[in-house]
């Protein structure tokens, strides 16, 4: 069975490589996919050629509108079922079209299978803003202008030649009109798959602006009265009272839990900036490869925001607190389970450790990894008079960095310049605590292990933590700043 997947764009350069990633990532084969641009004048339609998909239709189209667009893709697909894509969406999985098909060849019988939307912010696929469920009160409530998600429906071509396309009349509502004609006036049958199928980017045409609501229940007003239905005009334009819930009512976990953010299979050079990677387990660390592994914490993701920390990429990182779990919704790993847990492979035959390590704490690495041991102590100072310092990292070696960060992921970006050859794990003061030198977080403590810690060297860290978490609400509530940044999880290598 064969699915179109249409894409309408105009100007899309920003998104529209997300959209492709996300089809091209389907373990189901027999896609579809058919751009239509309405005439863009940046970079949108040499990405749409870029794109190494094979089975791919491009129309150039200009000063067509968005629904005239969605009709030249109809009439010119060869799939049975087709699906509507946005160029600012993406498909929930990798395995999202698979599991429709599987639902519709088990029930064939249907002309329209409806799915869910899961809106979330900007670059930040994993925070959910608000989430868009095809259920019975949707078909319910399509006589005042409700209507199931648009862009997770699936629809056969010969219900679209049943029941007509979309009525270009309309600048926003004609899915709206569509859908009406479709299931109330042509009494199409329809099937829920229960399954989030896309994740939409917030602040789309339909929902930007008051004007852009007014506009859509000015037109769904106008299609429904049409059809010569007698509908309060005013529930139709109160009819937004109904989405409320969907702001607040959802489990975000629950939404979370199947996602799977595509491979960067195409148009990687797009992700090098505001990008970073994080391990969901610790064995995925590649030892074949250049890498610097940091820790995602408080810290980071402050100095991030104050611009002292970028993203690259050589560097990786792991999930080290709630403001990170806040962010992207994955476990903690505490950097003493690192230790624990890193398995360093055979052809690895020194550790060397920048910084401040006692001797007890080398008997333990020592010990831990069974590998030669070599400590280069560093002078308490800033990061200037730090990377003056000639370090030479041989090939088959393994760096740990003891400072705090940002310092140690700030010479560890320095030493990735000057050294062919680099392996670094910014570790701070987890081998201490490893070690049992320092006392290690209570269990209840250690999702706040920030503030445990400051029982040492109070003035120092209560003054660093301060500064983090300024800088962190600054980034996060003023900047906006880890909403416009992609962070992907790597879950296998």
């Amino acid at each position: 069975m064969k699915l179109s997947i249409i894409t309408v764009c105009l100007n899309s350069e920003k998104t529209i490589s997300d959209t492709i990633n996300s089809v091209n990532s389907q373990n189901y084969k027999n896609i579809e996919h058919i751009f239509v641009d309405g005439g863009s004048t940046d970079n949108t339609v040499n990405l749409i050629k870029e794109n190494p998909k094979k089975n791919k239709k491009i129309f150039i189209k200009k000063n067509t509108s968005i629904y005239q667009a969605m009709n030249i893709g109809i009439k010119n697909c060869s799939g049975q079922i087709i699906q509507i894509l946005n160029s600012d969406d993406i498909l929930q999985s990798n395995k999202k079209i698979s599991e429709v098909i599987n639902v519709i060849k088990k029930n064939p019988n249907y002309d329209i299978y409806l799915g869910d939307v899961a809106f979330f912010s900007n670059n930040n696929f994993y925070k959910v803003k608000r989430y868009y469920v095809a259920d019975i009160e949707k078909i319910n409530n399509l006589k005042i202008g409700d209507m199931p998600p648009h862009p997770a429906s699936f629809v056969k071509k010969k219900t679209y030649e049943k029941c007509g396309f979309y009525n270009d009349e309309y600048k926003i509502a004609s899915d709206f009109d569509f859908f009406y004609r479709s299931i109330v006036i042509k009494k199409q049958k329809f099937k829920f798959l229960n399954n989030t199928i896309v994740r939409m980017r917030t602040g789309g045409t339909s929902n930007k602006y008051l004007r852009s609501y007014l506009v859509t229940s000015s037109e769904v007003n106008k299609a429904i009265k049409k059809y010569n239905e007698n509908v309060s005009t005013l529930k139709i334009f109160l009819r937004g009272i109904l989405k409320i819930k969907e702001l607040f009512f959802f489990n975000l976990k629950k939404i979370n839990k199947d996602f799977e953010l595509f491979p960067f299979t195409f148009n990687k050079r797009l992700y090098n900036k505001n990008s970073f990677k994080i391990l969901k387990k610790i064995d995925l660390i590649d030892f074949k490869q250049n890498f610097i592994l940091s820790g995602m914490n408080l810290a980071f993701l402050g100095y991030y925001a104050k611009k002292i920390l970028y993203p690259s990429n050589n560097i990786i990182h792991w999930p080290d607190g709630i403001f990170t779990q806040q962010i992207v919704n994955i476990k903690k790993i505490p950097g003493r389970d690192l230790l624990k847990k890193i398995n360093i492979p055979n052809y690895i035959k020194q550790i060397t450790i920048l910084g401040n390590v006692s001797k007890k704490s080398k008997l333990y690495m020592k010990k831990k990894f069974k590998k030669k041991i070599v400590h280069i102590q560093l002078p308490y100072t800033n990061i200037s008079n730090l990377i003056k310092k000639k370090i030479f990292l041989k090939k088959n070696t393994l760096t740990f960095i003891t400072l705090p960060t940002p310092k140690q992921e700030q010479l560890a970006m320095e030493l990735s310049k000057k050294n062919k050859n680099f392996k670094i794990v910014c570790i701070g003061g987890s081998i201490a605590i490893a070690s049992g030198e320092e006392k290690e977080v209570p269990k209840f403590m250690q999702n706040y292990e920030f503030i445990w810690r400051l029982k040492n060297d109070f003035l120092r860290r209560i003054k660093r933590l301060l500064e983090s978490f300024i800088f962190f609400l600054k980034g996060n509530y003023i900047d906006n700043l880890y909403n416009k940044t992609i962070f992907k999880i790597i879950e296998k290598k």
